[in-house]
């Protein structure tokens, strides 16, 4: 019995043992280094912080590091603050230089460059000679000339132009932008250049006269309603420039049509028959700097006499050409008229400046304006033509701070106008200083007029602050004009100062 004890004591001791091997902890495998994640160099930092571990997915839980003795110790660096993203600048790109091209013949231009001419060209007169129909394209002749064919052309009737900027990439139809033409020579075509259609336009240094003219051997005519052909002929054109370009002896020197911002500047435009400088239906846009002489032609006119006029003009602006600026002109010479704003018929051209310019000489009227609003004539010097301001049926027209001397006729002349003033100007030696009357007109030739309930009396009219001497007649007469203010004028030597006859309603007068 008591072995038997014995033996179940012995047997219970080693199964106590045997739990206590199996209850051994199990070693914690040991770490390994997570691959660096790899981020595109555009936006790596070397001083960015490592992605935490909640970014990676897993809740963070303090871990105690298990030592091992194989590790060598490292020097823990201190963190580098994450610094406040910046944005990259967007490289700048450096243009690609234009490839030169040599140009020795007529040609069609269709992609960008330099284009060179090598050589004078004839053209050979059955269709335009060099055709611009890209982008970004600069044309330097190299002060050559491209001449018309004359041989196959009767009386200088010419029909192709000597440089074409047109539309292309049909039917899509892009208007060619960045196009520069530069000491081009050319004359015996319709036009020296013609541009049909663009944008940023620079034209410079070039000589196109001799070109299409629209007058016979005489110098006769028809009188002026449109004409075409000449040296420089814009349409549909925004944004360009003119400059010191010299276009002569032929229908018009420079034309700009149903355009905006255009600058023509220092440009010498002269005995052309019909305009040196036109504006049709183009606004915003400056005229200044530049030169024109004897632009006239012979024409019949309307009682059938011959003489010269026509409606011709050193500087025109017509059929709504507004919003523009006419300064610093040399207007001189047999022009017909200097400056003139035409508008017969056709859309008025309101709220132009004309400023500074000096207009001697010319054949009518130095300048003229009729049936619009808002123009403004400001310190301009008028000499020796037949009256130096003319204007009618307009309002609210400014005639400002200008001298006016040796007129034939009149320093300036108004009728049926209102709004008027008239200041500050010193109008010397003409037959008569400031007129302004009402006068019956002709429905029928003045069918384009709105309704008047007064028929365009001339009325609320202001003359003031002019000094006004040493004319024939009278230095300012009023005749059928009601509601007129005039005050403030200093008189001398006039046969006599102020008259005013017909119906005078309303006016108040100093002076007379």
């Amino acid at each position: 019995m008591r072995q038997l004890i014995f033996l179940l004591i012995a047997l219970s001791t080693l199964a106590s043992i045997s739990a206590c091997a199996d209850a051994e902890p199990t070693p914690l495998p040991t770490p390994t280094r997570a691959a660096p994640t790899q981020v595109r160099a555009t936006t790596a930092n070397p001083g960015s912080a490592p992605p935490s571990t909640a970014a990676q997915g897993a809740p963070p839980t303090e871990r105690a590091a298990t030592p091992t003795s194989a590790a060598t110790a490292t020097r823990t660096t201190t963190p580098t603050p994450t610094p406040t993203s910046t944005i990259t600048p967007t490289p700048t790109v450096t243009p690609t230089p234009l490839q030169t091209f040599a140009v020795n013949q007529c040609a069609e231009i269709w992609q960008p460059g330099v284009y060179k001419l090598t050589n004078d060209i004839v053209a050979s007169g059955t269709r335009d000679c060099l055709i611009v129909q890209s982008h970004d394209v600069t044309l330097d002749c190299d002060n050559r000339t491209i001449e018309g064919n004359t041989k196959i052309v009767k009386e200088k009737q010419y029909v192709y132009a000597a440089i074409t900027v047109r539309k292309f990439n049909f039917p899509l139809l892009e208007s060619p932008t960045n196009v520069e033409i530069k000491n081009c020579k050319a004359r015996y075509h319709k036009f020296g250049v013609n541009v049909t259609s663009a944008k940023n336009i620079f034209i410079h240094d070039n000589v196109f006269s001799d070109n299409l003219n629209t007058i016979d051997h005489t110098g006769f005519g028809i009188f002026l309603g449109l004409t075409d052909g000449g040296g420089i002929r814009l349409e549909d054109v925004r944004g360009a420039r003119i400059e010191n370009n010299t276009t002569e002896s032929q229908a018009i020197g420079i034309d700009v049509r149903n355009s905006d911002s255009i600058v023509i500047r220092n440009n010498t435009s002269s005995k052309n028959s019909a305009w040196g400088i036109n504006l049709l239906n183009t606004s915003n846009s400056e005229v200044s700097n530049n030169t024109t002489r004897e632009n006239v032609r012979y024409c019949k006119w309307g009682n059938g006499t011959v003489g010269r006029g026509c409606d011709a003009a050193g500087i025109i602006l017509q059929d709504g050409s507004s919003n523009n600026v006419v300064k610093d002109n040399q207007v001189l010479g047999d022009n017909a008229n200097g400056i003139f704003i035409k508008a017969h018929g056709v859309r008025c051209g309101d709220n132009n400046t004309i400023q500074n310019n000096k207009i001697i000489g010319a054949l009518y009227n130095a300048i003229e304006l009729s049936f619009c609003k808002g123009n403004k004539i400001i310190g301009n010097e008028m000499a020796g033509s037949y009256d130096a301001v003319y204007f009618g049926f307009t309002t609210n027209t400014e005639v400002r701070d200008n001298m006016i001397r040796d007129m034939r006729n009149h320093g300036i002349i108004t009728w049926n106008s209102r709004g008027s003033v008239i200041a500050n100007n010193e109008i010397i030696n003409s037959r008569m200083g400031v007129y302004m009357y009402w006068d019956e007109w002709d429905p029928k030739q003045y069918a384009f007029l709105p309704t008047s309930p007064d028929k365009y009396a001339t009325r609320d009219n202001l003359i003031d602050g002019n000094f006004i001497h040493d004319n024939a007649v009278a230095g300012i007469r009023l005749s059928n004009a009601i509601f007129n203010k005039i005050v403030n004028n200093k008189f001398a030597g006039n046969a006599k100062n102020i008259i005013a006859d017909g119906k005078t309603d309303g006016n108040s007068i100093q002076g007379q």
